[in-house]
């Protein structure tokens, strides 16, 4: 990250809440404009159905209401651009569900803000070095000194693999075809989170990113995929299923892509999620609209390969943009199919509440158009200790081994930069 840049947001999230939307590769097709975001007027928080709202004033409100239909209030009320989140829990304010595991980072369910300061990043700033067959190492230079340790899941290996197990006996019953399924991972952390940031961006820089400072947290996101987004009429969900590692030289790494390109049960987890989008999409959509422009793409980060497909629409006129996004959350790849019956057994399955892990990072423009990520990749720092969530599909023929492994290949982003030691200790709660 150049320094200016670091040093402008160091100075910003002094004066509150922060939101760096960091599209970091430039040369992945989804890159886009990188913008920072601080210094608001007027924010909107939802805590269950709790709306606190924060006016241009200084006035503080709160009421209780829907989180969607406050959000479309409040942009009503500060019209311009709004930056923010979604949390997963939203789920309950849009279906008949529930999320009763307990909270480990808390962190409001929605959250979006009115910058009076905005900085469109140049890519000079932004930019950061290709993959190549050297492994790359961390760069220290100029960054503060980070501190990860005691690093262990909320279960063993033991109860994953159970966890596993049980949802493939509901898939063969019939409850449903598809299933995400994660946990969440705790440490303890000395140092600047910014500088987390700085770390996980140069390990593997990806699309998606985003830093947030709100409160006494901070969120490092490494995010590969898109959710949501939405230029004039035109709406595009870009869904990630099917991940492989890298390999250690030039031709492993291409055997590994061959191989993810042809697996059956990748092709399958990839083609449930792109129906399941079809389905959320066709409610916002002119009919005869949908279609799918891309399908098992090939997309490399510096620490894995991932199978992605895109999907496009035309919204109809009478959609508010809100209402559009509710109409697609969360996205399909992080739930399962059908959706609703899968984020029903993911509460019953998982032992804590993903919050803002499996939700959106994005904004909203003056003119309606918006993007937004898919919340994975993510370190929330608060009070001295990360939280990081990972995870995997389940169809019928998943390997739990296999599942197990992937969810720490996807781990990489956050443990690269420490000794390889650390990952000893993922049997430990």
């Amino acid at each position: 990250m150049h320094k200016k840049l670091k040093a402008l947001i160091k100075d910003l999230r002094q004066q509150g809440p922060l939101i760096f939307l960091d599209s970091q590769s430039q040369e992945h097709p989804s890159s886009q404009k990188s913008y920072l975001a601080a210094v608001p007027d007027a924010s909107i928080e939802a805590f269950e159905n709790q709306i606190v709202i924060h006016h241009s004033g200084g006035e503080r409100e709160t009421y209780t209401s829907n989180p969607w239909e406050a959000l479309k209030q409040f942009r009503k009320l500060y019209p311009g651009r709004h930056y923010g989140w979604f949390g997963y829990d939203l789920k309950n304010n849009i279906e008949k569900l529930s999320s009763e595991n307990p909270d480990n980072v808390g962190l409001p369910d929605m959250f979006f803000m009115r910058p009076t300061k905005v900085y469109e990043v140049e890519p000079g700033l932004n930019q950061i070095d290709k993959y190549n067959e050297q492994k790359v190492e961390k760069d220290t230079s100029g960054q503060d000194p980070l501190e990860l340790s005691n690093l262990r899941s909320g279960v063993t290996e033991t109860e994953y693999l159970a966890i596993i197990n049980k949802a493939k006996q509901l898939i063969e019953e019939g409850e449903f075809y598809e299933i995400n399924i994660t946990h969440q991972l705790q440490a303890d952390f000395q140092g600047d989170p910014l500088s987390l940031y700085e770390t996980m961006r140069n390990r593997g820089p990806v699309p998606f990113g985003a830093y947030i400072h709100y409160d006494k947290a901070s969120i490092c996101c490494a995010s590969p995929e898109r959710f949501l987004r939405k230029q004039g009429r035109v709406v595009t969900s870009e869904p990630i299923k099917g991940t492989s590692r890298r390999g250690v030289n030039r031709k492993e790494d291409m055997a590994l892509q061959e191989d993810l390109r042809n697996s059956a049960k990748n092709k399958a987890e990839n083609i449930m999620i792109v129906d399941l989008v079809r389905n959320d999409l066709s409610r916002i959509a002119r009919q005869g609209s949908v279609h799918v422009d891309k399908i098992y793409q090939l997309q490399t980060f510096n620490t894995l390969h991932q199978m992605v497909s895109t999907i496009t629409a035309e919204m109809d006129d009478k959609t508010d943009a809100v209402d559009a996004v509710r109409a697609c959350f969360p996205m399909g790849s992080m739930t399962g199919a059908p959706k609703i019956r899968s984020m029903e057994y993911i509460e019953q399955l998982e032992s804590y509440k993903r919050g803002i892990y499996s939700g959106a990072i994005g904004y909203f423009t003056e003119d309606d158009n918006f993007d937004f990520n898919v919340v994975i990749r993510t370190a929330i720092v608060k009070n001295a200790r990360l939280s990081y969530s990972i995870g995997g599909a389940i169809t019928a023929d998943s390997d739990p081994h296999e599942e197990w492994e992937e969810t720490w290949i996807k781990a990489r982003a956050l443990t690269g930069w420490q000794n390889e030691d650390v990952l000893s200790t993922r049997d430990i709660r």
